[in-house]
Order: structure tokens, then C-alpha cells, then sequence
């Protein structure tokens, strides 16, 4: 994963062990899967600060509701992140 380290990622989403890095590094490439779909002129290589933001929002929800999808658990941090993707397929 070029653009963020697994390392970044973990600090964000709070963890500290290695048990689920495999897992985690395949949220991170969904994720980076689903904003080269959707935002044009997405680089990989060289997102902006937003999409950084956004990578790490979405695989935080991905990694946090991974047991569990619920709507009214899911709803505030889908939003933002549904906002955060907009305002990048709009560029």
C-alpha cells in the first residue's frame, strides 16, 4: 500500500497489535479499489490530505463494525464519509 503505511492506518484506528494486519491491509486496498472507481484523477500514489482522511475513515468503519452492521451504529460515520467521497468525485 503506497499511499498510507499499515502503520498510519493502525494509529488511527487505535490498534496496537499485529493479530489482524492482514485483514486491516485488505481494507486498506478495498478501500483504495473503491476511490480509484469513484474519484476521478484519484492517485494512489499521491492522495491529497482529504483522501488520506477519507481512507482512514472508511477503514475505520470497515474494521469497527466488521462483527457487526447495524444501521443507527453505522449511520453518523457513514455520513461523513459518504460527504468526505462526494466532495471528491465533484472535484
Amino acid at each position: 500500500m503506497a499511499c498510507m503505511s499499515l502503520e498510519e492506518i493502525k494509529q488511527y484506528i487505535r490498534v496496537d497489535y499485529t493479530d489482524d494486519d492482514s485483514l486491516i491491509e485488505l481494507m486498506i486496498d478495498a478501500v483504495v479499489d473503491e476511490m480509484q472507481e469513484l474519484i476521478p484523477k484519484f492517485d494512489p500514489e499521491n492522495p491529497t490530505n482529504r483522501q488520506k482522511l477519507l481512507i482512514c475513515s472508511y477503514v475505520k468503519e470497515l474494521y469497527d463494525n466488521r462483527d457487526r452492521m447495524t444501521k443507527g451504529s453505522t449511520e453518523q460515520i457513514r455520513y461523513t464519509v459518504q460527504s468526505l467521497l462526494l466532495k471528491e468525485m465533484l472535484r
